[in-house]
């Protein structure tokens, strides 16, 4: 059983490392939506935060991240869009006393402006309580779809993890579920939606692992049909109760597709699995 520690601060700010560019390629570009991303030093520091932005007047559709390293002992406690649906920021902290360096990776996909209509955040926060499981809904407003979606952990001192980030198959909201698997004491669960006018083309994919005891499962999607690009990315655990988390929701550099990744944060006996989930959009 690993070691929990007590006491961590959740928001120390670390620099980025890099960032790149990425836009995608001309045979993925009905929509032009292009990746940004950016990765946060590598060292053993207890906690990270790393935001993105997107170019100019470009918007957010879409938000990733991703916890490199860490051994399962750090939990992405964050991963949310500003107000303005410009920057994406990503927040890993450790919940067990790691010397391991690791860092954490921030993803935003981006619109340029003006090409998803009636873009806006929705945002639905649950009471501040210490339940030991805390599930909370987002929905977007009639007839506008849910392009991506994001979520974070307030006052909770890394002892809460995020068990799942899921899309419905109408694509009409978001969840998030927080399991708690220390002592936090009171702490809040915030789920976002980022919503617009429906576009011709917008499916769910999912993809599911293998039912085992395997630590961590990283589950790649199916590519998106031609002509559409990767928006969103989810990912849901199943039987882990509490016991892992969702450390990495990645849109690829080419937006065709996605990952998705669970890690058990201590030993866990049974089996379980991860379902990744790609809102592809055109």
């Amino acid at each position: 059983m690993k070691r929990k520690l007590a006491g961590l601060a959740v928001l120390t700010g670390m620099a980025a490392a890099t960032t790149l560019l990425a836009p995608t390629t001309p045979a993925q570009a009905s929509v032009g939506l292009y990746r940004v991303t950016a990765t946060s030093v590598l060292d053993a520091t207890n906690s990270k935060t790393m935001p993105i932005s997107c170019n100019g007047a470009d918007q957010v559709v879409g938000a990733g991240g991703k916890i490199n390293d860490g051994q399962g002992d750090v939990l992405m406690t964050r991963m949310y869009a500003d107000a303005a649906l410009h920057t994406v920021t990503v927040v890993g902290v450790e919940a067990n006393a790691t010397n391991v360096p690791w860092s954490v990776g921030a993803y935003a996909v981006c619109a340029p402006a003006g090409t998803v209509a009636g873009l806006q955040l929705v945002t639905t926060t649950s009471a501040n309580n210490a339940l030991d499981k805390v599930g909370i809904t987002a929905v977007c407003p009639a007839g506008k779809k849910t392009f991506g979606g994001g979520y974070r952990i307030d006052n909770a001192n890394g002892a809460v993890a995020i068990d799942e980030l899921a899309f419905t198959s109408a694509l009409g909201s978001v969840s998030s579920t927080a399991y708690v698997f220390g002592a936090p004491g009171n702490f809040t669960l915030q789920t976002q939606a980022f919503c617009a006018n429906p576009l011709p083309a917008m499916a769910l994919l999912d993809a599911l692992s293998a039912s085992d005891a395997t630590s961590p499962k990283p589950v790649p999607t199916l590519a998106c049909p031609a002509g559409s690009q990767t928006a969103g990315v989810g990912g849901v655990l199943n039987g882990l109760l509490g016991a892992g988390s969702v450390t990495t929701l990645v849109p690829k550099v080419a937006l065709d597709t996605a990952e998705a990744t669970g890690r058990e944060i201590v030993a866990f006996a049974g089996v379980w699995t991860l379902r990744a989930q790609q809102i592809c959009v055109g």
